[in-house]
């Protein structure tokens, strides 16, 4: 570490001495297993509340790619040793170039890291399509992904930052030959409605409908290490209400 830097968390952005201070690490709440459909089983490291939602946010929208270092570790702990590679679901183009930043690229490369497990880019996504902030499953555009055209072995996981109507993990699988049947996120929506939908005996997954969460961040102060950079204001917030895009 350079002389006289200093660490900041990831999640809240105030002064620690690693990558979550003890708050925002006490914060996380594991998430609970859930069925998506076709099929498909979600499994998620945290629920998208309080810190972990603000680590996905720093990912997605500010390039922080430290953030997925925690979201990461929380993930490959619970993947099972039956999975044989791991399958990122990449964000549309326009959004990656907007942000700079694959989010599920970029945590399917830190789970890799720690479980050992290959990462296949199995997935092309379109150039566009509607935000699905804030929307429910009735307003949201069709999903559609292409296969890359890469041998895809049995077994594979797919990886997303976050689940919420399970739509996109299901485009994704509908896209990949033998149907993937693990999809591995970083969080997941804390409301979780049990019940048969359409595909018969599916646990859907809901958005969270809670308010949006403003806890100020002072904008673009942590380089992708978690260190302090030395050009950082002193002050100036952002508060974030994207999601899903």
């Amino acid at each position: 570490m350079p002389y006289g830097a200093r660490m900041l968390c990831l999640a809240c952005t105030g002064p620690c001495s690693g990558a979550l201070c003890p708050t925002c690490r006490m914060g996380l709440h594991p998430a609970p297993e859930v069925t998506v459909g076709l099929g498909v089983t979600g499994i998620a490291g945290f629920l998208h509340v309080g810190p972990a939602r603000r680590l996905v946010h720093a990912l997605k929208y500010r390039a922080v790619a430290a953030a997925a270092e925690p979201l990461a570790e929380a993930v490959a702990d619970r993947i099972p040793g039956s999975v044989t590679a791991l399958v990122p679901i990449p964000r549309a183009r326009v959004r990656a170039f907007r942000y700079g930043i694959d989010p599920a690229a970029v945590l399917a490369a830190a789970i890799s890291r720690r479980s050992g497990l290959p990462v296949i880019d199995a997935l092309l996504a379109r150039w566009w399509w509607r935000s699905h902030a804030g929307r429910g499953r009735d307003e949201r555009s069709p999903l559609t992904f292409v296969s890359s055209g890469r041998r895809v072995p049995p077994g594979v996981a797919l990886v997303d930052d976050v689940l919420t109507t399970g739509a996109t993990a299901l485009a994704a699988a509908e896209a990949l030959p033998g149907l993937p049947t693990l999809v591995a996120v970083a969080t997941c929506a804390s409301r979780v409605n049990q019940g048969v939908g359409p595909l018969g005996g599916a646990v859907t997954v809901q958005p969270s409908s809670g308010p949006n969460d403003r806890t100020p961040l002072r904008a673009r102060t942590i380089d992708a290490s978690g260190l302090a950079r030395s050009d950082s204001p002193k002050q100036g917030h952002v508060r974030d209400r994207r999601e899903n895009a």
